[in-house]
């Protein structure tokens, strides 16, 4: 068990003091307010319709800057005659075997106009993302999904089939199977709490998982694009 709080430490610096969730219904966010929190599993990305498509979500890819090895082969006989570099960059793609459902967030300094219109002009300021946290975990526990409770938030890491130092091992960094982006997406400003399951191979996966928290008005308030901009 200690070895996963550490763990969740690691994940969760730098973690802003308020964090922006955006609704297309007012009647959504005001949900979220009252504790009703609605996460979605990272696959499910992949063939939604809208701005948030991202067809390799929940997939790390990096190139590293090693060109990858080539060998050359007799084709008489099969056998290798020479090794050579070729003029491709080695290229590691990974999966997790634990799948996690998310919630995105952004943070509290981006363009609020242009988030609004992607995402829906009304808008929850997270004003404790820790305190929602800690509220997420205690509901994710009890769950028989929950990988030891775990619930974390972790920001995007929008550097998806960029070229990185490679690894000793030629290993991605095990925080991109949850948190990768392309540059594209980079001004959302992207900050995931997510939530870490079991591996169930057996499971027919939802798409969408709520937990029902507390009140959250204490830590939540709804506000729209427009009034937020008279602030």
């Amino acid at each position: 068990m200690e070895s996963v709080l550490v763990d969740e430490r690691t994940r969760m610096k730098d973690v802003p003091s308020s964090l922006l969730r955006f609704f297309h219904e007012e009647e959504f966010a005001r949900r979220f307010v009252a504790g009703e929190i609605r996460f979605g599993i990272l696959e499910y990305c992949r063939g939604i319709e809208d701005s948030r498509r991202d067809a390799s979500e929940g997939q790390s890819s990096v190139y590293f800057k090693v060109k990858a090895p080539q060998l050359i082969i007799e084709r008489k006989t099969g056998r290798t005659i020479d090794v050579t570099e070729s003029d491709e960059n080695i290229h590691s793609t990974v999966v997790s075997l634990n799948r996690y459902y998310m919630l995105c967030t952004s943070h509290p300094e981006v363009n609020i106009s242009t988030l609004a219109s992607k995402y829906g002009r009304f808008m929850v300021r997270i004003n404790s993302p820790l305190a929602l946290r800690e509220r997420v975990k205690r509901g994710w526990q009890t769950h028989d999904l929950a990988l030891d409770g775990c619930a974390f938030i972790a920001p995007a890491d929008y550097t998806k089939d960029e070229l990185r130092d490679a690894d000793p091992n030629l290993l991605s960094p095990p925080h991109l199977t949850y948190s990768p982006k392309c540059k594209s997406y980079e001004e959302d400003r992207e900050y995931r709490f997510l939530l870490e399951c079991k591996v169930d191979t057996q499971r027919a996966w939802e798409n969408h998982l709520t937990l029902t928290l507390p009140d959250c008005a204490d830590i939540c308030s709804v506000v729209t694009a427009e009034e937020r901009a008279e602030v």
